[in-house]
């Protein structure tokens, strides 16, 4: 397992209407344990995730993958996951949108590693010629995953995983995560209720 470490640093954020989302925002997560971000509607999660991958910037404070800033040289060590998975997805079968990230930070290999990744959230080969617009929600929810798993990141970051899932979907992704905790990521999900997620959980921010 690796020792690898996501910390924030009295994170500042705030729109242009002066809304102000985040006033000095701390927590630190390391390899192996999961962050449970738990809030509201409208509380900032989601943008909270994207300051955490590097699409924003906090306008005060600093967000630190391996005591570094978060920026574009990071990008393929983080594996991100919307919260509808549909909105993710631009290629014709799924094999394809697996494979993008993997092809896109030059790995080799392509077939094997979607094969793994595909593997990694219980879904078999019969998945790879479809089109990911005609998957089951669940079914699209773990091919979201597999696409941020495939080219191997230390940090894994979901915007509401479970939202929209019956009980064996969540079920499913919940095993995911705990296989993914049990290999070292770094793993951050946020959540609108408080008892999503709570047992898999390490440390909480509450926004």
């Amino acid at each position: 397992m690796s020792n690898s470490e996501l910390t924030l640093l009295d994170v500042v954020f705030g729109y242009e209407n002066g809304r102000r989302l985040f006033n000095g925002v701390n927590v630190t997560v390391r390899s192996g344990q999961l962050l449970l971000v738990y809030g509201p509607n409208g509380s900032g999660k989601s943008t909270l995730l994207k300051l955490m991958a590097g699409l924003l910037k906090p306008q005060a404070g600093a967000v630190l993958l391996n005591g570094t800033f978060v920026g574009n040289r990071h990008f393929s060590k983080i594996g991100y996951v919307m919260q509808r998975a549909e909105d993710q997805f631009f290629c014709e079968s799924v094999f394809d949108e697996i494979a993008f990230s993997a092809r896109n930070f030059g790995f080799h290999d392509v077939d094997e590693l979607v094969k793994e990744a595909l593997a990694e959230v219980g879904l078999g080969h019969d998945v790879l010629e479809k089109s990911p617009f005609q998957l089951s929600e669940g079914e699209a929810r773990r091919v979201a995953i597999a696409c941020a798993l495939v080219h191997k990141p230390l940090l894994l970051l979901l915007d509401e995983p479970l939202i929209g899932l019956d009980r064996i979907g969540r079920q499913m992704v919940q095993d995911i995560l705990k296989k993914q905790k049990q290999a070292g990521k770094i793993i951050v999900v946020t959540s609108h209720r408080s008892d999503n997620l709570r047992d898999l959980a390490d440390v909480f921010l509450t926004l």
